[in-house]
C-alpha cells in the first residue's frame, strides 16, 4: 500500500539495552533523520531504555572504574562504526590500539609474525582493541552530545524493562531510583538486550516455531590488567595455549603500556583437573602458582603480585551463548541484536562486531526498502541468521576442550599457513585467516571451517566432553567406586593368566 507523500509518519522505536548495538542503531536512526527527509517519509522517534547508569557521563578517571574485557574491533565493526559521520574520529579513535603484531606462545617459545591477512586482498586488515566499556561510553557520550538537542530522542538509564505486551504493542518498565511503572508503546522494538533478554521473550511466547537455545560457553576465566612485560610488544595480540595446566589463554593491548590477560579452563577440569591453589583466596599462594607454572613469559615480582592480587579479588566468570532460528517478528513488530540473537564465546573476538553490524544491516535495509518494515524484517533474518549462528557455532569449535586436539589443529593451521605463502593459488590458509576479513562473512568463514575439517573434529569432542559433564553434574551418571572384592578378583585373574603364560612356555 502506497503512503501519502505529503505525510510525515512518527515511527516511535524503542531500543532496550544501552550495549554497543543498541547505541550504534539509535546514532544510525538519528542518522537517517537527518539525512533522509528528502526521500524518506518516516522519521524516527527512539526511546533508550537501559537498566544501569549512563557510561557516557563519566568522566575518563571515574570510566576506569567500569574496566570490562579488551575486544577487537575488525573490519566489520569499523566499517558499521563508520557508517556514522564523525563517530569513530572525534569519539573513539585514541582509546584504543592497534594491532601490528601477532604471537603464539608454545610454552616458553614465542612465535611472532605479522595480524594473518589473505594473499591478494586489497583491503588491509584492521584489528584495533578496546575495552568494551569504553566502546560504550563513547557511544553514549555521542548521543549526550549530539543527539540530545533533538526532540527525537529520549534515554532512560536506571530503567528495568519488565514486560512486552507483543499483542498491543507497548513494555512495561520501571525506573529503578523510583519504583515507578510506566507502559510505553512502540511502533518497532529492538532487542538489544543480552543473553537474557526479556524481549525475546516475546518470540517465545507468539511464534510456536521460533528455535532458542541459551546456555554457556563451557568455560570458567579470569582477566587481569596488568604491566606489558618486556617479552611482549605493547601493539601485540598473543595467544597462550596450554599457558597453565588445563587453561588457553590470551594477551591482548591496551593504552598506557598495560596488557588484558585472560585465562580460561573448560568447566570438566575445573573441579578435579586444576590446582586447588589457582583457585586459592590467598594472593601469596596464587603468586607462587604463577610463578612456578606459567611459562610464556616472566613478571617482575610486582607484577606477578599485582596479577595475584587481581584474580584472587574477582569471581570465575562465565559467559552465555545464545542461538535463534530467527530475529525478528513483523507480527510483534521485534527485531533482535547483539546478544540477545547470538551470544556468544569471546574466543574469536567477533561478538561485538557482529552487534554492530546488526544495527549496520538494519539501516541498510531500512534504506533499501523505504522503511517498510514488513519488507525489512524478514529480511533482517534472512540475511542475519547465518551470520549469527556461524559466529556462535565458530566461537565454540573453532577450539577444542581437549587440549591435545587443540594443539595438533593448531600445529596444523601453522602448516597450512606457510603452504599457503609458498603455494597461495593451491592451498587456502587456515581458516582464521578470514575472519573480520573485508569481503568474508562468518558464514564463509564457516564454510572453510567445515571444509577444512575443524568444525566436525571439534565438535564431536566437544559435544560428547559437555554431555559427560552434564550427566555427572546432574546425576544421571554417578561413577562408582570399585569394591575391594572387584580389585581382589581383578588381581587374581590377572595372577593366573600370568600363571598360564608361564604354564605354556615350558610345555612348549
Amino acid at each position: 500500500m502506497c503512503r501519502p507523500t505529503n505525510t510525515i509518519e512518527t515511527r516511535r522505536v524503542i531500543i532496550a539495552g544501552a550495549g554497543p548495538g543498541g547505541l550504534l542503531l539509535q546514532a544510525l536512526l538519528h542518522h537517517r533523520n537527518k539525512t533522509s527527509s528528502a526521500t524518506s517519509h518516516v522519521i524516527y522517534e527512539t526511546t533508550l531504555i537501559e537498566s544501569r547508569a549512563d557510561l557516557g557521563a563519566l568522566n575518563q578517571e571515574e570510566l576506569q572504574a567500569h574496566r570490562s574485557w579488551m575486544i577487537g574491533l575488525a573490519n566489520h565493526g569499523l566499517e558499521a562504526v563508520r557508517s556514522v559521520p564523525d563517530l569513530f574520529e572525534k569519539y573513539i579513535s585514541g582509546i584504543g590500539v592497534d594491532v601490528k603484531e601477532f604471537n603464539i606462545f608454545l610454552g616458553a617459545k614465542k612465535i611472532t609474525a605479522s595480524p594473518p591477512t589473505l594473499e591478494g586482498s586489497s583491503d588491509a586488515s584492521e584489528n584495533y582493541i578496546v575495552d568494551r566499556n569504553f566502546i560504550v561510553a563513547a557511544l553514549a557520550r555521542y548521543a549526550n552530545e549530539v543527539l540530545k538537542h533533538s526532540d527525537h530522542y529520549h534515554a532512560k538509564y536506571d530503567t528495568e524493562m519488565l514486560y512486552v505486551d507483543h499483542a498491543n504493542h507497548r513494555v512495561l518498565v520501571r525506573n529503578k531510583q523510583t519504583s515507578v511503572e510506566e507502559y510505553i508503546s512502540y511502533d518497532l522494538l529492538v532487542g538489544a538486550d543480552g543473553v537474557r533478554s526479556t524481549v525475546r521473550e516475546a518470540l517465545v511466547k507468539r511464534h510456536f516455531d521460533f528455535e532458542l537455545s541459551v546456555g554457556d560457553i563451557f568455560q570458567c576465566f579470569k582477566a587481569v590488567h596488568i604491566k606489558c612485560p618486556d617479552a611482549i610488544c605493547t601493539t601485540a595480540l598473543s595467544v597462550m595455549p596450554n599457558c597453565l595446566p588445563h587453561f588457553n589463554g590470551i594477551v591482548l593491548p591496551e593504552t598506557g603500556g598495560m596488557i588484558n590477560m585472560s585465562m580460561g579452563v573448560p568447566r570438566n577440569h575445573f573441579d578435579d583437573s586444576i590446582s586447588d591453589d589457582i583457585k586459592s583466596d590467598d594472593v601469596e599462594v596464587v603468586c607462587e602458582y604463577f610463578k612456578k607454572n606459567f611459562k610464556c613469559f616472566k613478571l617482575t615480582e610486582e607484577g606477578y603480585m599485582d596479577l595475584a592480587t587481581q584474580w584472587v579479588n574477582q569471581r570465575w566468570n562465565r559467559t552465555g551463548m545464545v542461538h535463534c532460528n530467527r530475529y525478528s517478528s513483523v507480527e510483534c513488530r521485534i527485531v533482535l541484536v547483539g546478544d540477545a540473537a547470538h551470544a556468544t564465546s569471546p574466543s574469536i573476538g567477533m561478538g561485538m562486531n557482529t552487534a554492530l553490524r546488526d544495527a549496520q544491516k538494519l539501516y541498510e535495509l531500512l534504506d533499501k526498502y523505504d522503511d517498510d518494515l514488513d519488507e525489512v524484517l524478514p529480511e533482517y533474518s534472512r540475511i542475519r541468521v547465518p551470520e549469527g549462528n556461524a559466529l556462535s557455532d565458530l566461537a565454540m569449535h573453532l577450539y577444542c576442550f581437549d587440549t591435545k586436539v587443540g594443539a595438533r589443529t593448531m600445529v596444523k593451521g601453522l602448516i597450512r599457513g606457510g603452504l599457503n605463502k609458498l603455494f597461495p593459488r593451491f592451498i587456502d590458509p587456515d581458516c582464521q585467516a578470514y575472519i573480520g576479513q573485508t569481503g568474508y562473512s562468518l558464514a564463509d568463514v564457516y564454510q572453510k571451517a567445515t571444509e577444512q575439517g575443524i568444525l566436525s573434529t571439534h565438535r564431536a569432542t566437544n559435544e560428547r566432553i559437555r554431555q559427560e559433564y552434564f550427566e555427572r553434574q546432574t546425576g544421571m551418571i554417578v561413577d562408582k567406586p570399585k569394591s575391594s572384592m572387584w580389585k581382589f578378583f581383578t588381581l587374581a585373574i590377572s595372577v593366573a593368566v600370568a600363571a598360564c603364560g608361564i604354564a605354556l612356555k615350558k610345555m612348549m
